[in-house]
Formats: structure tokens, C-alpha cells, sequence
């Protein structure tokens, strides 16, 4: 593609005469109409990957690796006399994610998208992040993170699905982000809002009323849980996105040919920590209102399903008051009792029970009774459930156990971060490598590791993008290193 052509098709005027954020939103209409051309159909199962977070990080260059444009948009805007890396500051970081477990949810769709899998993300479309961070006297200042725009990847759908939380009836939009992978497919990230969302209920930093759900529920990721109206609100957050995702999938499953009672044909849920775990007992709830009787609607989602562990920390093993289920999701808590009575006739062990003693309810218990799969995100953590912290499941469920190793996006720190160092690799090994980072394993051979003038090459790539780093620092922060 004639990257010049095109950008200047978009903004009708000569690209060196272009503002950087005419050319950011010219690009952003480049990459969405060739993501659009990578849609493919749907055969067979189709993966949907719920989690509270999706950290996908700046967009724009991603997506030009992707599709095989990054190095000839580069090419043109330096000949025009722009920089690509000022054209990637004008996009605002997605506030969707906060840590390695939104990292994670990124990463594999964009392994999806690669390896040509249909998969796609389900969350929320939080409106200011977690919070935006700056240092005053050495003190931390919370600050909402504003970075939804008229021009933002998520595209407002005319789709809509009823969520009832505490008895009243909220309407969840779905917005649809392209993910594309390289030289693959495009998948979706499915996220969903409420049109009746308020940002200028925020003050004094990020305070607002935990209790005006219906100005507040898509406001910030993780919102303060210090008091119970922050608690409460988490499970307000979290029903209203399994909720929408059950029935977007379902009716995605529907339109092509599933009868529901062969749901985990169609589908594979993953449940990315305990955040989404209420789409266990909402499944079974909407299978119900299709007809289906409670223990083939079990047997069905716990096919469907399966559960990722990300640690043994108590924050990632929710426990939730029964009285705030009761109080915010009532129409889930006969099912969650069900589930109790039943995990119960598989084991008389107590700790492995869905509601305890103390009227809790325990959501990673229920993922592991009614999944057909828990994995942890690397061999040692996966030991560590195995062999002590959930070993009473693994004892009761030694074949749902199994491990998936935390991955990441290598392709933008070899491609886009330091593009010297991936042509050099690839002078040594073929391109290969950015498709299968198996690939890399090559450079572990003795006429590599030996050569002294390739060990010198890669020591002054990395000694060159050091002092690349350093300048940019002194320049953008004034500090030395």
C-alpha cells in the first residue's frame, strides 16, 4: 500500500502539510477499514475470554505490525518530515486494564488473532481506568484517566442486552474493538457500557457516590473497596459484565445453528480469575429460561467452561457476602445454592464448599466444581495449587488441573521497540521467529554463541538503544543515567 496516497486520501491535503493528529485519525481509518478486510467466519468452537481486564496497551503501531504497514507508514511520514513516534503520542493509552493479569488477557488475543483461532475478549468499558498517577512531595495523587474520545477504537454498537441488578433493569451497549492479529485474522474485543453513565459525578480526585449505579457502574476498574458501597459496587460491576457476555454469546451460538443443549460445541468460556465467575450460575439461569433443566444446564457450562488461577492471594479468591448477592444479584442465589448442595454430595470436606459457614460465598469454589478446567500461569504457581493451596480440588479433580505459562506480545518489543535487534535476527535465523518465538531457540546454537563478531553486533545494538533510552530520559524526565 501506498501509505503516502492513502493518508493524504483521508486528510485531502499534502502529508508534510498535515497536523499529527490529522494523521493519527487518517491512520486510525487506514488500519480499521484493512482489520475489517481480515474478518473471517466463524466454524466450529469459538472462544470468549471474560476478564475485568484487557491491558492492550497503544494501538496504533500494534496494529500497523500487524498488518504488514508499520515499516512503509515510517517511510512516508519521514519523507514528509513526521515522526511516527510523535503521531503514537497522540493516541491516549486505553484505560482497560491495570496489571499482569490484563497483560495477559491482551496477549492471548492477540495470539489468537495470530494463530488465525476465533476468540474474543468480553469486559467492561471503563471510562477512567484505575486512576491516572502523578507524584507531589513524594506522595501519591489519584486522578481519573480520561481517554475515551469521538475517535476511540471501541466502535458504539446499535446491540443491547437487559441486566437486572437489585431488582431494576439496566440496558448494557455493546462496543466492539478490532484485535488483529499478524499476518492473521481479526477477532473482537467485546466490551460493554451503560449510556447512562455520568463522568462529572467525580470530585476531589476520584471520589464519587458508589451508591448512583446507574452514573457510576462503568466509571473505574476496581473501584475503592474500603467501604461496603465500594463492595457491593464490584459485584454490581462484575454481573453486569457476565450478564451481557452470556447472552452475546449465546445469541452469537444461536445464529449459527447451536440448539443450546450443544452450547459447548459453539463455545469455550474462559473465566480470567474469579472476577467473572457469576457467568457460571447467569449461564444456567438463561439456559433455564431456554428450556433446559438444571442438571444438563450444569452439565452443559461445566463443559463450556473453564477457569484460569492467577495467584494464591486472597484478592484473586473473592469471597463475597452472601447478603450482597443476595441484595444485588437475587435472582443468581437459588442457583448458587443449588451448586452448593451439589458440590457437596461430591465431597463432605467443608473448605471445598461453595457457601461456608460464615454465609460467604466462595467464588474460585465454585469456578473449579463447575469448569472442566483450572490452570495456573506457570509451572511453579500450578505446583503450589496442586501441592498445597488448592489441594484438596486437586485431589478431588486431578484432571481438571493443568498449567499455561504466562506468554507476552514479544513482537512489540522486538518489531516496534528495537527494530535493529529484529533485523539482525533476522539476518541470522529468517523471519520465522515473528510468527513462532519457538524460532528464537536457534540463536542458542554454538555458531552463534561462539561467533565473537555476532556477540559484538548484538552488544552494540543494545549499547546503541541504551543511550536511545538514556537521551530520552534527560530529555523528557531530566534525568541522567
Amino acid at each position: 500500500m501506498n501509505m503516502t496516497a492513502a493518508i493524504e486520501a483521508k486528510t485531502a491535503k499534502p502529508l508534510a502539510a498535515c497536523t499529527d493528529q490529522e494523521i493519527y485519525l487518517a491512520l486510525l481509518d487506514i488500519v480499521r477499514e484493512q482489520s475489517a478486510a481480515r474478518v473471517q467466519p466463524v466454524t466450529g468452537r469459538k472462544l470468549y475470554y471474560i476478564s475485568a481486564e484487557f491491558l492492550i496497551g497503544k494501538l496504533l503501531s500494534n496494529n500497523l505490525i500487524n498488518l504488514g504497514l508499520y515499516d512503509d507508514t515510517r517511510a512516508a511520514l519521514a519523507a514528509a518530515g513526521k515522526s511516527l513516534s510523535d503521531i503514537e503520542e497522540v493516541e491516549p493509552e486505553p484505560s482497560l486494564g491495570n496489571g499482569g493479569l490484563g497483560r495477559l488477557a491482551a496477549c492471548f488475543l492477540d495470539s489468537l488473532a495470530t494463530l488465525n483461532l476465533p476468540g474474543d475478549g468480553v469486559g467492561l468499558r471503563y471510562h477512567f481506568g484505575l486512576f491516572h498517577q502523578s507524584f507531589a512531595g513524594g506522595v501519591q495523587n489519584e486522578l481519573p484517566d480520561p481517554w475515551l474520545t469521538a475517535h476511540s477504537w471501541a466502535e458504539k454498537t446499535d446491540v443491547t442486552y437487559p441486566v437486572s441488578l437489585a431488582g431494576k433493569e439496566y440496558t448494557a451497549r455493546l462496543y466492539k474493538l478490532a484485535v488483529t492479529g499478524y499476518e492473521g485474522r481479526t477477532n473482537t474485543l467485546n466490551l460493554f457500557d451503560l449510556d447512562t453513565i455520568d463522568e462529572t459525578i467525580v470530585h476531589d480526585g476520584i471520589q464519587f457516590d458508589k451508591t448512583a449505579i446507574d452514573k457510576n457502574l462503568t466509571l473505574f476498574l476496581y473501584p475503592d473497596d474500603s467501604d461496603e458501597a465500594g463492595r457491593r459496587l464490584r459485584v454490581y460491576q462484575q454481573y453486569l459484565m457476565v450478564s451481557a457476555g452470556a447472552q452475546l454469546i449465546l445469541a452469537e451460538c444461536a445464529a449459527r445453528g447451536c440448539n443450546y443443549h450443544d452450547l459447548a460445541d459453539y463455545a469455550a468460556i474462559q473465566i480470567n480469575d474469579t472476577h467473572p465467575s457469576m457467568v457460571i450460575p447467569e449461564l444456567i439461569r438463561l439456559l433455564g429460561e431456554h428450556g433446559i433443566e438444571f442438571d444438563e444446564a450444569v452439565q452443559i457450562v461445566t463443559d463450556t467452561c473453564a477457569y484460569t488461577n492467577h495467584t494464591i492471594l486472597a484478592e484473586a479468591l473473592e469471597k463475597w457476602p452472601r447478603a450482597y448477592l443476595d441484595a444485588v444479584v437475587p435472582q443468581l442465589m437459588p442457583i448458587i445454592e443449588k451448586l452448593d448442595e451439589l458440590a457437596r454430595t461430591r465431597t463432605e470436606d467443608e473448605s471445598l464448599a461453595i457457601i461456608d459457614g460464615d454465609d460467604r460465598v466462595h467464588m474460585a469454589h465454585m469456578d473449579i466444581h463447575f469448569t472442566h478446567s483450572t490452570n495456573g500461569v506457570a509451572t511453579l504457581h500450578t505446583e503450589i495449587l496442586k501441592n498445597s493451596e488448592l489441594h484438596g480440588f486437586y485431589e478431588l479433580y486431578p484432571e481438571k488441573f493443568n498449567n499455561k505459562t504466562n506468554g507476552i506480545t514479544f513482537r512489540r518489543w522486538l518489531l516496534h521497540c528495537n527494530p535493529q535487534l529484529a533485523g539482525y535476527i533476522s539476518e541470522l535465523i529468517g523471519d520465522g521467529f515473528k510468527k513462532d518465538a519457538f524460532e528464537l531457540m536457534k540463536l542458542d546454537d554454538r555458531t552463534y554463541t561462539a561467533n565473537i563478531k555476532t556477540l559484538h553486533r548484538l552488544l552494540s545494538i543494545k549499547d546503541s538503544k541504551k543511550k536511545e533510552l538514556a537521551d530520552y530520559l534527560k530529555e523528557t524526565q531530566n534525568i541522567d543515567i
